[in-house]
């Protein structure tokens, strides 16, 4: 299994001289989806911390390409990320993007996948619910409403399921993935 460090994850987003906006939001979903990640492990699940965290950084790493080619956003970013050795990472980068969740082939499995994509419904540039991640999409995409809103249900429910994997209330998940992104956009500054 090869999984690259946080460091070379970090090299690699520079080196694809992404927009300022993707770069905020990949940064800001790895940090909330390695905090999933540290709660889950802490709870006794098997997850690679180190491996969310990176899937994550580099989540949207094909949007650009996809936004021009009109490929599939995220299979483009896991067949890049597997042509360099990051097979690893390719499955939680390809169902990451919101229409995974109405998708059977390509709904979140395993639970790096679940957390890229519940931490990709967690923050747009800002830390945010799951309904405001959904309505600013919505916004940004209005020709894509009637299948934003058919994936609103089923993100709460793949966030329902971590809630109950870790004992925990929605609150509190949300409270403790709040302050990981806090904590990170500080240091950021």
């Amino acid at each position: 299994m090869v999984v690259p460090s946080r460091a070379e994850a970090d090299r690699l987003l520079a080196r694809l001289d992404l927009p300022d906006g993707i770069v905020v939001h990949s940064r800001g979903v790895a940090r909330v989806a390695a905090e999933a990640a540290r709660l889950l492990a802490a709870a006794g699940a098997s997850v690679d911390p180190q491996l969310v965290e990176v899937a994550a950084l580099l989540h949207d790493i094909d949007k650009p390409e996809t936004r021009r080619s009109g490929e599939p956003h995220g299979l483009v970013g896991a067949r890049r990320l597997t042509e360099l050795g990051y097979e690893e990472l390719a499955g939680a980068v390809a169902s990451h993007p919101v229409s995974c969740l109405i998708d059977p082939e390509r709904f979140p499995a395993g639970w790096a996948a679940v957390l890229v994509a519940i931490a990709d419904r967690r923050v747009d540039r800002t830390f945010v619910t799951i309904d405001e991640r959904i309505d600013i999409m919505a916004g940004r995409y209005p020709q894509y409403r009637k299948q934003l809103e058919a994936c609103r249900a089923p993100a709460h429910a793949l966030e329902a399921s971590l809630v109950n994997a870790l004992g925990m209330s929605a609150d509190q998940l949300g409270d403790a993935l709040r302050e990981a992104w806090k904590r990170g956009e500080e240091g950021e500054r």
